[in-house]
């Protein structure tokens, strides 16, 4: 399973990478945006599964403004999904990211 997880993330990883990019050169984001994300994939690269699944359930619960037990909650589930479920799940959820990011660029210019 650790090596599937670690499969999926690489793949996960070049896949954002290579999108976060793309709307970098298309202006539709800042281009300190694909800085930004890829210091913060090295750091979680830095970090045990451990601290990064517990960094990453405080940041959900922040920004969801529920409590962290929910959040762990949910992502057990997504986590116990089929390896190819939980790569689209990641994915739409990425989407959403940059969307909201394009936005925030646009509302800036």
């Amino acid at each position: 399973m650790a090596s599937e997880s670690s499969e999926l993330m690489g793949a996960f990883e070049s896949w954002l990478l290579r999108h976060v990019a793309q709307a970098v050169e298309a202006g539709e984001v800042p281009a300190t945006l694909l800085g930004e994300l890829e210091a913060e994939i090295r750091t979680a690269r830095e970090r045990s599964r451990e601290e990064g699944r517990a960094a990453a359930v405080r940041q959900i619960a922040d920004l969801a403004a529920v409590n962290q037990e929910r959040v762990a909650g949910a992502l057990a589930c997504i986590e116990a999904q089929p390896k190819v479920t939980r790569e689209l799940l990641m994915r739409q959820i990425a989407e959403a990211w940059l969307e909201g990011q394009r936005r925030a660029h646009r509302g800036f210019q």
